[in-house]
């Protein structure tokens, strides 16, 4: 099996340079989804960035999710929401936007916080940091989950490039949008 590309904005790009790299890697590879992360952005620069990447996304073949209340998926046109809170948060994402929109869940802590939000009715568990290394043991428990459960499993690698990346049995990678430095 190979895993799907779940790509991930960095959350610290000037929307120019962010929109150039997007582009790029949506022309060049086939990519399930993308992940708009709000990272330090305020609540208006936010919704700006989501109005200004979502139909770019979508009209290239990406689904988008995003961070924050479910309200705000529906503003900016996303397909669905990534939830990094605990399971209140998961539960109120279901009740807003399932049937009809996509809400995933991050931040997952141990099997058993893993298993909570899988019963909710999460259409995804991301395993892995949106930046950074992921650990062994991140590495081991989405590996299990994509052995165990129904439910898709993002094995998050920001740091492993195109070449090295290993999803395992995981049926999506989720690899960074890398964006390069502008030339002057």
């Amino acid at each position: 099996m190979s895993a799907e590309i779940f790509l991930i904005a960095p959350t610290d790009q000037p929307i120019e340079q962010l929109v150039a790299a997007l582009n790029v890697t949506l022309d060049r590879d086939e990519v399930a989804a993308l992940l708009l992360p709000r990272g330090n952005l305020a609540e208006n620069a936010y919704k700006e960035l989501a109005k200004r990447i979502v139909p770019l996304a979508q009209a290239k073949g990406a689904a988008v999710l995003i961070e924050g209340e479910p309200g705000l998926v529906r503003l900016v046109g996303a397909d669905g929401l990534h939830v990094p809170g605990g399971i209140k948060a998961v539960e109120e994402a279901i009740a807003a936007l399932k049937p009809r929109m996509i809400v995933g869940a991050g931040d997952i802590h141990s099997r058993d916080d893993a298993m909570l939000k899988g019963e909710a009715g999460v259409d995804y568990i991301l395993f892995g940091p949106l930046s950074g290394s992921i650990s062994a043991p991140e590495r081991e428990m989405a590996q299990w989950w994509a052995e165990t459960m129904e439910i898709p499993s993002v094995l998050s690698d920001p740091e492993a490039g195109p070449a090295s990346y290993d999803a395992g049995d995981c049926e999506f990678i989720g690899l960074p949008l890398t964006v390069a430095e502008p030339t002057k």
